[in-house]
């Protein structure tokens, strides 16, 4: 069981532009992001699929950090040039249960 609850951020993006580029600013976006308080960990993934089809899996100690985090100096910078890429379908979680292959072992 986690010791401190947080909350999972699911943002699906569909690539209209140069998926190269999105992955740069994507980049560039998420180490704005990582330096904010409250951030945990994220990871971008590619659809196998469908090679314009992304998300980002973002972890949080709260939504109120992240909504600040968003709100911040330099975000609104970042998240224009995503909108020039992509279009983006984000979505809050709470995590209900996990478990990983050291804690299946046991």
């Amino acid at each position: 069981m986690r010791e401190k609850p947080m909350l999972v951020f699911i943002n699906r993006f569909t690539v209209s532009g140069d998926p190269l580029e999105f992955e740069r600013a994507f980049a560039e976006t998420a180490a704005h992001l990582a330096r904010q308080p409250g951030f945990i960990r994220y990871r971008l993934v590619r659809s196998t699929e469908d090679p314009r089809s992304y998300a980002n899996v973002a972890e949080w100690e709260t939504a109120a950090a992240l909504r600040e985090a968003l709100r911040g100096p330099g975000f609104d910078d970042h998240a224009r040039r995503l909108r020039e890429l992509a279009r983006s379908e984000p979505q809050f979680y709470d995590v209900v249960t996990e478990t990983d292959a050291i804690r299946s072992r046991r």
